[in-house]
């Protein structure tokens, strides 16, 4: 047994404590007033909207797709179909759409149907989606070839002759949005992370998801077994155990200062403490010389800052209703990251089918929507991936325990950050820490299996897409 402090409930803190819960007795720490992963969730217009909307796929997300599936968390195919949008120079708020697909859901998979309404933007489509398909079945090919290894992105695109109309169009654009990021900062991500998550068929090959239940319904299961939740809770300090004598008779433990609400100060002891904070988080709270080395790679990690906003104002969609996606890609020559507004009605069937009006949410407004329609503005960091920071993972892992303190988080293994990384390093931690995980762990030993799955999934698609595109040209002959 033993006494753990987890500080965080984000994904990773959220697994790490229900995990470490089998074996010890949990301390879940969390900064706002509800569990961090539900804490700008809100209800509106006859529905529960997760801010941010997070979904997932079963092939891209196994670890957290199995913790869902042992909790008993339901969750749904989404329509996560998007358009690229280029704002008119006459209106910042009109925008004509160059790219567009629907999905049509066969057997679990979201199969891509191309869907453009304008003739005149016909030629680009077809360009752009034939350069991803090319994107997608060679890009794996290209990483084997010698000299390879080290490349980012952006040398990638262009060692290989990919367009800048492709890479500027429609590559960044979706990674701008998948990683809620600049495009400076995708081009300077290691091509291999990026080839893992579009051509290797993870990201394409199921449909995305949504939990039935919203963050609420997760939180609630995931935190059912941990003993102690304590909410506006502001850690000022983790105190990593201090090295004794052989001899010493009491064991050493680390120390969580914390600020409650009324500012008084505790400070409370434990064998083990998880900082599932973010990276620039837990360098503030680690001040320990003891800590000199989590810290140094903590250092090297780098955030940006993104807006999302929750509004009912249409002005911001496409001028006409019948080019609206569940997913509007602005690509604006003069902004350094893409916009996307969601049509929160036609993610899902339950989201159709309770909202009572139109509702979007907005990540990286580019115009700002009509004050009298906002129902939700905040701002969030997200990490982003670089040579360094890949290469400061490495003295994470390496320094794990050291002081009995223990990082986790999306930003802390050598992948796309997103929700299934949060999920994957806490279990990493929970199993060094002798917990028994084999019942949610993604089995590395069937991925070559669950590759060869994704990539027949894949090839599928691309084939009905390339059928679609076909007949697309035969009708307007």
């Amino acid at each position: 047994g033993g006494r753990v402090a987890v500080i965080g409930s984000g994904i990773a803190g959220l697994t790490a404590a229900y995990l470490l819960s089998r074996k010890y007795k949990v301390t879940l720490y969390e900064r706002e007033a509800t569990v961090g992963m539900d804490a700008h969730s809100m209800d509106c217009l006859g529905a529960r909207m997760d801010i941010p909307l997070r979904v997932f796929s079963e092939s891209y997300y196994p670890n957290l797709c199995n913790i869902y599936r042992k909790l008993g968390v339901k969750y749904r195919a989404a329509d996560y179909s998007f358009s690229c949008l280029s704002p008119q120079t006459t209106s910042p708020y009109s925008a004509t759409a160059y790219f567009r697909y629907v999905n049509a859901f066969v057997a679990g998979m979201a199969l891509p149907i191309p869907c453009l309404l304008n003739l005149s933007q016909l030629s680009k489509c077809l360009r752009l989606g034939m350069q991803f398909a090319h994107f997608v079945r060679y890009s794996p090919t290209y990483l084997r070839k010698p000299g390879a290894d080290g490349m980012t992105l952006s040398a990638f695109l262009d060692a290989h002759g990919y367009s800048r109309e492709f890479a500027e169009q429609l590559l960044l654009p979706m990674l701008s949005v998948v990683c809620t990021c600049s495009y400076a900062a995708c081009e300077a991500y290691p091509a291999e992370i990026i080839v893992d998550y579009f051509a290797n068929k993870y990201g394409l090959s199921g449909a995305q998801c949504r939990a039935y239940g919203g963050t609420r319904d997760v939180v609630k299961r995931m935190t059912a077994a941990v003993e102690k939740v304590v909410t506006s809770a502001r850690v000022s300090e983790v105190v990593p155990t201090v090295p004794t004598a052989p001899s010493a008779t009491v064991a050493p433990r680390a120390t969580v200062r914390h600020l409650d609400v009324d500012g008084s100060e505790h400070s409370n002891a434990f064998d083990q403490v998880v900082l599932a904070t973010q990276a620039n988080a837990s360098l503030k709270l680690l001040r320990s010389e003891t800590a000199a080395e989590q810290c140094a790679a903590l250092s090297v990690f780098a955030y940006e800052k993104k807006r999302v906003v929750l509004h009912t104002d249409p002005s911001l969609m496409p001028p006409n209703r019948r080019d609206w996606s569940p997913l509007n890609i602005t690509v604006a020559p003069q902004e350094d990251a893409a916009s996307v507004t969601v049509w929160m009605n036609h993610i899902d069937s339950s989201l159709r089918s309770e909202l009572t009006s139109d509702l979007f949410q907005t990540w990286n407004p580019h115009c700002e929507p009509n004050p009298d329609t906002i129902k939700a503005d905040y701002e969030f960091e997200r990490p982003v991936v670089t040579f360094d920071s890949v290469s400061a993972m490495t003295k994470i892992e390496h320094s794990q325990g050291r002081g009995n303190v223990w990082l986790v988080g999306a930003y802390s293994l050598n992948s796309m950050p997103l929700l299934e990384n949060g999920v994957k390093s806490a279990i990493q931690v929970a199993t060094k820490l002798g917990v028994d995980c084999t019942d949610v762990a993604f089995n590395e030993a069937d991925a070559a299996t669950a590759h060869r799955a994704a990539a027949f999934r894949g090839y599928l698609k691309l084939s009905v897409a390339a059928v679609a595109i076909v007949a697309l040209l035969v009708s307007r002959k």
